[in-house]
């Protein structure tokens, strides 16, 4: 049977969508702990897996949910898979976090944070996959390149 997406199972195109946007994830969080050291900040590494929210770490982080959705609209580029690369992130980070402080957060801000950031990152990845699958697709158009 032939459909118009068929699934292969893919381990390698998997494994690197996930490592791109967890170092996106990162990435947008040093980036922002570094514009933010110009103004008073003082960006550490233990800042980034701290069990214990910081005012400027939770905008952070949110920042950075947002910016792993610009990116998921980019490296998955399916609304029905942003839910589970988002939550795949976060996991990740809940993983690297308990590794980095050899425990488990408690504290539930850090929860609700986490939850916020997954839903911020998921509902706004599924809309920009949303907007990129639903444009038009031209079949008219001018020379291709490839016309001899």
């Amino acid at each position: 049977m032939s459909s118009f997406r068929q699934f292969v199972w893919d381990p390698v195109l998997l494994l690197s969508q996930m490592t791109c946007l967890q170092t996106f994830f990162y990435a947008i969080q040093t980036s922002v702990m570094i514009f933010c050291s110009f103004f008073g900040y003082e960006p550490l590494v233990s800042s980034l897996f701290a069990i214990q929210i910081q005012r400027y770490m939770a905008m952070v982080q949110l920042i950075a949910a947002v910016g792993v959705s610009f990116s998921l609209s980019y490296v998955v580029q399916r609304a029905k898979q942003c839910l589970d690369f988002a939550c795949t992130v976060h996991f990740f980070h809940l993983v690297i976090t308990t590794i980095y402080n050899r425990a488990l957060p408690t504290q539930l801000t850090w929860w609700i944070l986490q939850v916020i950031s997954t839903t911020v990152c998921t509902v706004l990845g599924e809309y920009l996959c949303m907007r990129i699958e639903s444009q038009e697709i031209k079949l008219e158009g001018g020379p291709s390149r490839y016309d001899l």
